[in-house]
């Protein structure tokens, strides 16, 4: 039996008389790629802050490898090994691509105060090893060769491998991407999409949002929809391809509207 590695039991997130997420329940096991998908407002980014602790649960409740994180804030979830990126890349222009995804491992080293006490050779090993490990990621996305540019001299499809570094310098456990593929041409979702099979194959576990409903289909092991902040779905791909409740919500609107 798989190892459950994330378990949402119904998540609730009100922002006044808005139900933006209603009750939802879904879990992911170790290994496990799972896609969650629906319309705009389905509630798919605000599922993301819940597990994430952006944004604290109405009801309901988070568990992570085992552990009750409902109430955990955010800076002590990204340690125990979860790690997301953003549909709105966040990195820190002015810096180097290799500056941002070392910043990316800052929860692994000491910090602040600690840090600053540290003497000059275990500070100079700190910095080797997050400069070797950032080196290593950015290798893994086919970005080494650009370590040195400036974040503004970067692409949209290379911003999103930068931001996809960043958030596996810290060797999580469940890597949570929203929309990875957005803005990418059809080469550059084409190379994702090997990069994302190569991850599954190393049995890293991930939860991703994505529009694009055939690169998701074909990324993930299961799949999770939503609509109006409802589970609707919970399957494998093929069923839920032909689910009619999701052609009727989700899969039959996108297409009417790319026919158009």
């Amino acid at each position: 039996m798989t190892e459950t590695i994330l378990k949402v039991e119904g998540a609730t997130r009100r922002f006044g008389g808005l139900v933006a997420v209603n009750a939802v329940s879904f879990e992911i096991g170790k290994g496990m790629a799972c896609g969650l998908i629906g319309p705009n407002g389905a509630g798919k980014s605000t599922m993301f802050d819940l597990i994430t602790g952006v944004r604290p649960v109405s009801a309901g409740d988070i568990w992570f490898k085992g552990q009750r994180m409902t109430n955990a804030p955010a800076h002590a979830r990204s340690p125990m090994g979860m790690a997301r990126t953003f549909q709105i890349v966040r990195l820190f222009r002015g810096l180097s691509v290799l500056e941002n995804v070392m910043l990316g491992l800052h929860p692994r080293f000491a910090d602040g105060i600690i840090r600053a006490l540290l003497g000059g050779k275990a500070r100079a090993a700190q910095e080797t090893a997050t400069r070797a490990r950032a080196m290593e990621m950015l290798d893994f996305v086919g970005l080494a060769d650009r370590a040195d540019a400036r974040i503004e001299e970067m692409t949209l499809g290379q911003l999103r491998l930068v931001d996809i570094a960043r958030a596996l310098a810290l060797g999580p456990d469940l890597l949570m991407l929203d929309e990875p593929a957005a803005g990418l041409n059809d080469a550059e979702t084409d190379n994702l999409g090997v990069m994302l099979e190569r991850l599954r194959k190393q049995g890293l576990s991930m939860l991703l949002v994505e529009h694009d409903v055939d690169f998701i289909m074909n990324a993930c092991d299961r799949i999770v929809v939503m609509d109006r902040g409802t589970k609707i779905a919970d399957d494998v791909p093929a069923r839920v391809r032909t689910d009619p409740k999701v052609i009727s919500a989700y899969i039959g609107q996108r297409a009417a509207h790319a026919a158009h």
